[in-house]
């Protein structure tokens, strides 16, 4: 009889559909709500006439076996040899455990292992199991000792993990450099025996857990090969309890069956049902009774789960083979109540199992010897193996795997754009991989303030003319740090320009225009160091740029960045240029001294900035001074006269009344000194600056703006002072009296900020109307009828420099402030060279005391002709202001500035000084 009909004559005998609704609830993998052991059972099925009807498991093995290879649940069917003495009397208690018995069960593991390692019985992997097999097949020759044995396992125990992996000989090793052959030679027996003694958490795990497990007495093993050598053939049946052995070997397959039930689904298979091991046959003397005894005991020890559901045919009840005709009072139900004894064995289980009961996982179910059922036949039952659940498949792992990177790499692109915006990048930071520190950052939402080497463009105004300046400078720095490299023997210093890099809300980019022309001429200073002569006293200069925001408004901040800076840093040494004389200005000094960094200004001349910090130096002259030059000139007016329109003694100034603007505020009230003091009668009048709300400086009268302080001036008879700033208040000013009185406009003289606002020629010439009078502190060689040497150089040189300086609508020569920033650049240069020559080191304090230096005073001989003049800060630590420092007065008329009847004051003894012009005490 062929094995289809023996599986399907035995689903004709009564109680085999309970059997199956009952194995029905078991074979799939437990749900996580069963409180109790979700460890199955062990099904054991009782057949007195097993060799008469054989096909019980092969129908059971036929209902889990589908024409769908995705729905077949994997099993094992393994057949026990015949009992040698069936009719042998029942065991009155358990037996000890044989060799033969461990010899046994091991052959029927093996057979179960095989089966189930294939794709269809589930794929399963028995490491641990087929670890103990090979160490129990090892012999050796003759009888070695201990130590040798040890020696030999080891090296076998390689040679079979290399096995795995094996390569034809010399395919590796001949494309392998020959010290890469000898490391890997040297360092392959100690990877092994350190994988392989199992005493390393996380490496060699499946050794290791020999060493962890209960079986053996495994404390007494330094590694996993002592074990294995007590293990091997002729050892282990001598040495060893049989029992202990038995027990290691089936733990070890159910431990390998544990970690292959727990895939999750994404790297390793998720199973949706436990491992079926059908063993038909069993009998006490070929290995099922010592199998199922054995499982029992493990589980039982360990407490631990594993998914191995165990269902068995023998012709006696196992393990004691007790009589299979039991008595009403006995243990088992018939098959036709299976459900019942799966549920009597749920109920009692716990407290039999804490008893250490062998048979506390038994369920015995009768096998009745009627061949057919009586009725109908009831509905077919199909052990099916349940869809893995959707998040528990590779489909899934790839969709949530591709969220996850599509959502983290969301987040990275995400925060390295804020970062970079933030930091003022250029639109995204690699994060991780490129450096996150940033010596600028962004505030007041578009505001990038902090310090650049001309790489960061946002710094700076998004304007074409400022990037040629940016680059220059950059492409500068890059020459002198290789310069530096070539030439280590010369000076290598560091020049911070600082300056209000960031336009007003309310204004364009064209009122930056200055501080433009002013990185210009610190790109030439720089340049011509690069240029020079290789000597040891000339220093190499590199250039940094810092951004203090609209109107300095985060100097301080800056300045405390700059002085870090300078810590980590020692040859940053001074910082030049600044914007604007105001209250954030002047707390920007008083920080850049605190810092212990010198300052040397450009453009600055508001009186009270000298008194911040005695670090602090500048280029321009005071504005007192300013103020005694227009004061005298204006006393030459009105004693000589004028011929366009007569004027009286009076003067009026017109400033801004922002109590900010130290500048305005300052020269206004230097006006006024000056002007009273030659017998003028002065009145002030405040205006508001575009832009800007209502101000609090006082003064006699106050008018809305700039426009109509302008229509205010064309009643005045006398000379009218403008003490505001250029732009983009002066057009405005300008525009008033011309449109009120430019048939007879009143005589205008005006500050030295009014440069801005004659060097745009955008604006300027469109004035046609309204002539009037300012006074510059730089005069461009095209203003004066001898320009001197210095000047004309250095326009020549920035000519070539910036093309765009000699175009009618983007040149700003005419303002000085390229040729004041290089004078202020040039003075720190010179100062550390002069720390070069006499061997000093240099530093901030240093170069502090040579800029102290730079004067003919005392016989110091270290005084300098500048672009705008001499420079020579006198010698006295309260002055660091250059001394007698030339004021120009320039006439504007026709649209223009003219080189005709321009008036000069400078120093004593200068031929261009007028007789009247006064001098510094």
């Amino acid at each position: 009889m062929d094995q289809q009909q023996e599986s399907a004559r035995f689903e004709q005998f009564e109680g085999f559909d309970a059997l199956i609704t009952m194995l029905d609830e078991i074979y799939c993998r437990p749900r996580r709500t069963e409180s109790r052991s979700r460890t199955r059972p062990i099904i054991a099925c009782v057949q007195p006439r097993l060799h008469e009807n054989p096909g019980l498991l092969r129908s059971i093995a036929d209902r889990l076996t589908s024409r769908d290879g995705r729905r077949h649940v994997p099993y094992a069917l393994v057949s026990c040899g015949p009992d040698p003495a069936p009719t042998h009397p029942a065991d009155p208690d358990l037996v000890p455990l044989t060799p033969a018995d461990v010899v046994a069960v091991r052959g029927i593991l093996v057979d179960a292992a095989n089966q189930l390692a294939r794709d269809q019985g589930g794929a399963y992997r028995f490491p641990r199991f087929r670890l103990v097999t090979w160490s129990m097949a090892q012999t050796f020759e003759g009888d070695p000792e201990t130590e040798q044995r040890l020696r030999e396992l080891r090296v076998r125990l390689r040679e079979r993990a290399l096995w795995s992996i094996a390569v034809p000989e010399g395919v590796v090793s001949e494309a392998l450099p020959i010290w890469l052959r000898l490391l890997g030679v040297l360092l392959t027996p100690f990877y092994f025996r350190a994988r392989q003694s199992g005493r390393i958490p996380g490496f060699g795990r499946r050794y290791r857990w020999f060493l962890r497990q209960p079986n053996m007495a495994p404390g007494q093993f330094r590694s996993f090969v002592g074990m294995a050598e007590r293990l091997t053939e002729g050892e282990w049946s001598q040495t060893e309890n049989p029992e202990q052995v038995l027990r290691l070997m089936v733990n070890a397959f159910l431990e390998d069956l544990r970690e292959s039930f727990r895939g999750g689904g994404w790297t390793r298979r998720y199973r949706t049902t436990c491992p079926v091991v059908l063993l038909d046959g069993i009998t006490r003397t070929n290995g099922g009774y010592a199998l199922l005894r054995t499982v029992s005991a493990v589980r039982n020890e360990t407490g631990s789960f594993d998914p191995l559901l165990l269902v068995t045919t023998s012709t006696r009840v196992p393990p004691l083979a007790d009589n299979p005709q039991p008595a009403p009072d006995a243990q088992g139900h018939p098959a036709v109540a299976a459900p019942t004894a799966l549920a009597v064995w749920r109920q009692g289980m716990p407290q039999r199992r804490r008893k250490r009961d062998v048979r506390a996982w038994i369920v015995i179910v009768h096998i009745p010897e009627r061949a057919e059922k009586q009725g109908s036949p009831a509905q077919r039952i199909t052990l099916r193996r349940p869809s893995r659940p959707a998040l528990r498949t590779r489909r899934a792992s790839v969709l949530v795997v591709s969220t996850i990177v599509i959502l983290a790499s969301g987040s990275y692109w995400q925060a390295g754009m804020a970062h970079s915006a933030s930091t003022c990048g250029d639109g995204f930071t690699w994060l991780g991989v490129e450096s996150t520190a940033s010596d600028v950052r962004r505030v007041d939402d578009d505001v990038c303030i902090g310090v650049t080497d001309g790489s960061n463009p946002h710094v700076l105004p998004d304007v074409e003319v400022f990037d040629e300046v940016r680059t220059t400078i950059l492409r500068q720095n890059n020459t002198a740090l290789q310069l530096h490299a070539d030439q280590p023997e010369r000076p290598f210093v560091t020049l911070v320009f600082l300056g209000s890099l960031t336009a007003p809300s309310t204004s364009g980019n064209d009122v930056l225009t200055a501080e433009r022309e002013q990185l210009a001429g610190m790109a030439v200073a720089q340049a011509v160091q690069l240029t020079k002569p290789q000597q040891q006293y000339e220093p190499i200069v590199r250039v940094l740029i810092a951004n203090a925001g609209p109107g300095m408004r985060h100097g301080t901040q800056v300045a405390q960045q700059l002085g870090a800076m300078a810590r980590t840093d020692p040859s940053i040494v001074a910082v030049v240029g600044l914007s604007e004389s105001r209250q954030t200005t002047a707390d920007t000094i008083a920080a850049l001294g605190a810092a212990g960094l010198p300052t040397v200004s450009a453009t600055l001349s508001a009186d009270s900035l000298v008194e911040e910090s005695k670090l602090y130096f500048q280029i321009a002259p005071q504005n007192r001074r300013e103020a005694e030059v227009a004061a005298a000139y204006a006393d030459q007016l009105v004693t000589v006269g004028r011929v366009e329109r007569p004027l009286t003694r009076q003067a009026r100034i017109y400033l801004s009344d922002d109590a900010e603007d130290l500048y305005s505020q300052n020269l206004a009230a230097d006006f006024t000194a000056s002007f009273g003091s030659r017998g003028f009668d002065v009145e002030t009048v405040t205006f508001t600056p575009g832009g800007t709300s209502q101000g609090a400086a006082a003064a006699d009268r106050h008018v809305s703006d700039a426009v109509v302080a302008g229509r205010d001036a064309c009643d005045f008879d006398g000379v009218v002072l403008y003490a505001a700033r250029g732009l983009p208040d002066y057009p405005a000013f300008v525009n008033g009296v011309s449109n009120r009185c430019r048939d007879r406009p009143p005589y205008i003289l005006a500050n030295d900020d009014v440069t801005r606002y004659v060097a745009d020629r955008n604006i300027s010439s469109t004035n046609t109307a309204v002539p009037f009078e300012y006074l510059s502190f730089a005069t461009a060689p095209e203003l004066l009828s001898t320009p001197p040497s210095e000047s004309s150089d250095f326009y020549a040189r920035l000519n070539s420099m910036f093309p765009y300086e000699q175009t009618s609508d983007r040149g700003r020569s005419l303002d000085g402030h390229a040729a004041l920033n290089h004078d202020a650049a040039y003075t720190a240069i010179l100062a550390v060279s002069y720390l070069a020559r006499d061997g000093v080191a240099i530093d901030g304090g240093t170069v502090w005391s040579a800029l102290m230096s730079v004067t003919d005073a005392a016989g110091a001989q270290r005084r300098y002709l500048g672009v705008t003049g001499p420079i020579d800060f006198g010698g006295t630590v309260g002055r660091r202001v250059p001394i007698d420092k030339p004021i120009t007065v320039i006439r504007f008329t026709g649209g223009g500035p003219t080189a005709q009847d321009n008036i000069v004051c400078a120093g004593r003894g200068d031929p261009l000084t007028q007789p009247w012009c006064p001098f510094d005490s």
